[in-house]
């Protein structure tokens, strides 16, 4: 899974630029924007003597998920190398099949390029902080979670494997009851999990080429942003709490990255893109929340993770839910097969800031209030930053 967690420290700053868009009075305005335009492009080229089947790894397949589109963004297909016809995968997401040859002859190469042009709307549920705020006394209990979502988000599935009986899940499901113990209050167990996380397990010092189970995140105490989400989701899972993992897209406007993975199978270029997940859960009576541990989260403020989730903010997409499916071992698998074959893989991914509505625009610096806020926010990022200074350096470690 592509992604990319944001630095911590940085969170402190947006709350800042949050506030001083509330002194604006611009909150909770659905006209205010921002606008990028997306490109992505996948070359898969044969360096061997037999043919390649695209299809029979999904690190080759030519298939593209498609942005989905709700209140608070709207995304559309700008320009694409070949037609495609568009099914949804087991998760639900919406994917655009290329019309192209499956099979990839010796010596020959094959480029998939698409194009999108993506509008973020600040809506009332997508701000930095959450009103009503978020306060244990308004939290619901795990009685007034529906039925349905509990049979459909809280069964064994995907990533979640909560029924296995290997000791290394039986540790995953002791924990979380352990942590939660007998609290019916949902905010209040969430948060449990999340405290637990955040100070336990630490993000990857260096890049890996496997994704890690749950169990594993565990076990190794180490996990990035979407193996952190994942071990969240079993535990709420276990403890009959709806989760589910959601990924996305950010503009991070001076970043550029490349390298490769898979025994120089895969090479990659992010132009000021990174990708990033993070566990959606639900928490009556404000309903599906996310909870963000490498973004958001903060020891000394753990609500963080929910109010400074990287989807709050107008510069990340989302691209897609994973519900069932197991991406993780899909993933390892094929990247195992990917390595024994004569398939190498190049993706460029890039995203550029082409709008913003005029309102949201005037809200740049405009008054004495807002720049002492956000000089106020700098010193405080500085003070965080020389703190947890050997924190900071290994969650800075962003893995592709």
């Amino acid at each position: 899974m592509r992604k990319r967690p944001i630095h911590a420290a940085c969170l402190l700053l947006l709350t800042f630029f949050g506030l001083a868009g509330r002194i604006l009075n611009i909150s909770g305005h659905d006209d205010y924007y921002i606008g990028y335009d997306l490109s992505f492009s996948t070359t898969v080229v044969n360096r061997g003597s037999t043919v390649i089947h695209l299809t029979s790894n999904r690190l080759t397949d030519p298939t593209m998920f498609l942005f989905p589109n709700d209140t608070s963004q709207t995304v559309r297909l700008t320009a694409s190398s070949h037609s495609f016809k568009i099914e949804a995968d087991p998760d639900g997401n919406q994917m655009g099949i290329f019309q192209v040859e499956k099979s990839l002859q010796p010596r020959q190469s094959i480029t998939f390029e698409v194009s999108f042009r993506a509008y973020l709307q600040l809506t009332a549920a997508r701000q930095l902080e959450w009103n009503p705020q978020l306060d244990y006394s308004f939290s619901g209990h795990k009685q007034e979670i529906p039925r349905g979502l509990v049979e459909k988000y809280c069964a064994p599935a995907g990533p979640w494997r909560i029924d296995d009986p290997s000791p290394s899940w039986r540790s995953v499901r002791e924990l979380a009851s352990r942590l939660a113990q007998n609290e019916t209050n949902v905010l209040r167990a969430v948060m449990l999990l999340v405290a637990w996380v955040g100070q336990n397990i630490k993000y990857p010092a260096t890049r890996r080429d496997r994704i890690f189970l749950p169990n594993e995140t565990l076990a190794y105490n180490e996990g990035d942003c979407d193996e952190q989400a994942n071990l969240i989701i079993s535990m709420c899972r276990t403890l009959g709490i709806p989760a589910y993992l959601q990924s996305g897209c950010i503009y991070l406007p001076a970043r550029v990255d490349e390298g490769s993975k898979f025994d120089g199978h895969l090479s990659f270029q992010l132009d000021r893109m990174g990708w990033h997940a993070w566990a959606m859960i639900y928490i009556p009576p404000w309903g599906w929340l996310p909870v963000d541990m490498t973004m958001g989260y903060s020891k000394e403020y753990p609500f963080l993770a929910i109010q400074g989730a990287a989807i709050q903010a107008l510069s990340t997409m989302i691209s897609n839910n994973c519900l069932v499916t197991d991406y993780v071992s899909e993933t390892n698998h094929d990247a195992e097969e990917l390595k024994r074959t004569e398939a190498y893989v190049e993706e460029k991914d890039s995203i550029k800031p082409i709008d913003m509505s005029p309102e949201y625009q005037a809200t740049a610096g405009v008054t004495t209030t807002t720049t002492m806020l956000i000089a106020f926010g700098m010193v405080v990022v500085g003070v965080y930053v020389a703190v947890r200074s050997r924190a900071v350096a290994k969650r800075k470690q962003v893995q592709y």
